[in-house]
């Protein structure tokens, strides 16, 4: 028998499966990674962005400048005026602006949940004093302590 005398024609390939419109699945992942991308960019920018980071950053500048000049009566100030920009930027001004003193150091105690209040006296009368007993370490320890711990308005 001869074949190619028969009337058939070539054999049809199917056409080659595109990629669009994509499958739902594939729609449901790029959802999904879009939203990660999202949150993921929310957290990073957040946690960049975050006073108290700064904030440490500075301690530790304040550090390094009083192991230069040993002056007590300028870590004091510092730390405090530290401490205070802190707390202008986590909670509204009038709240925070006008405190001095004893009203200060209760702020600190509410502020911060655990911290040992006692140590962080000399913020109160320290300022205006001509000499300063204080252990510097400690101060530094408890200045960082207080930023950590510290919760502003927002983060309540």
């Amino acid at each position: 028998m001869d074949f190619s005398k028969l009337p058939l024609r070539d054999m049809q390939v199917p056409e080659a499966i595109g990629w669009w419109p994509l499958a739902p699945g594939w729609w449901l992942l790029l959802c999904l990674l879009v939203i990660i991308l999202i949150a993921l960019t929310y957290f990073i920018r957040k946690k960049l962005h975050d006073p108290r980071r700064a904030a440490i950053q500075e301690l530790r500048s304040i550090q390094r400048r009083y192991g230069e000049h040993q002056d007590k009566q300028l870590l004091l100030v510092e730390c405090n005026t530290l401490m205070k920009r802190l707390a202008l930027t986590l909670y509204p001004r009038h709240q925070v602006a006008a405190l001095s003193g004893q009203r200060w150091l209760a702020f600190l105690r509410d502020s911060s949940s655990k911290l040992e209040i006692s140590q962080l006296e000399i913020l109160a009368q320290g300022p205006y004093q001509t000499s300063v007993e204080l252990s510097s370490d400690e101060l530094i320890q408890n200045c960082r302590q207080w930023i950590k711990q510290v919760r502003g308005v927002a983060d309540v």
